[in-house]
């Protein structure tokens, strides 16, 4: 059965309810390729932001992943212990981790990509090369539009406003 189209919303106004319903449909089916999997989907989506961003440090990841430090600093030790990750403390500043993968994790991290890919291909289904590419760049413009906010920081928490 079709999913029913809320009456009255124009198609200007549904960018805000669309996105959000394509993230939990992509996650939802990615979830349910990697449910025989070792990890959890959290692990999953931490494994591969620092795979995505080698070096990357702790507080970057938790601003990524929408969760708190601490949280992140607990995921890593998991992973940490299976041999996935490891931590560089940084020259200079020891209260600072950077995150990089471990050798070992190589062949989960092909199995994990390989699940993606089949969820893209999914997502794509219907869709030409050139709308493809047309997606994905105007996403990445609405990115940096939204980035480039100055009122808005990455979180899509307000900015305090300079003191003088």
């Amino acid at each position: 059965m079709a999913a029913r189209k809320p009456a009255g919303i124009s198609p200007r106004s549904q960018l805000g309810f669309l996105t959000p319903d394509v993230l939990r449909l992509l996650r939802a089916d990615f979830v349910a390729r990697v449910s025989d999997m070792p990890l959890t989907p959290a692990l999953h989506r931490l494994l591969f932001n620092v795979n995505r961003c080698p070096g990357c440090r702790q507080v970057e990841l938790a601003e990524w992943l929408e969760i708190t430090p601490v949280t992140v600093g607990r995921m890593i030790d998991r992973l940490e212990k299976q041999g996935l990750v490891r931590r560089e403390s940084e020259p200079g500043d020891r209260r600072v981790y950077r995150v990089f993968i471990a050798a070992e994790a190589g062949p989960l991290l092909a199995q994990i990509n390989a699940k993606a890919e089949q969820t893209r291909e999914r997502a794509f289904r219907g869709m030409n090369a050139g709308q493809r590419e047309a997606l994905l760049a105007a996403l990445a413009q609405m990115r940096e539009n939204l980035q480039a906010d100055p009122a808005v920081d990455g979180t899509g928490k307000r900015r305090k406003p300079n003191a003088r």
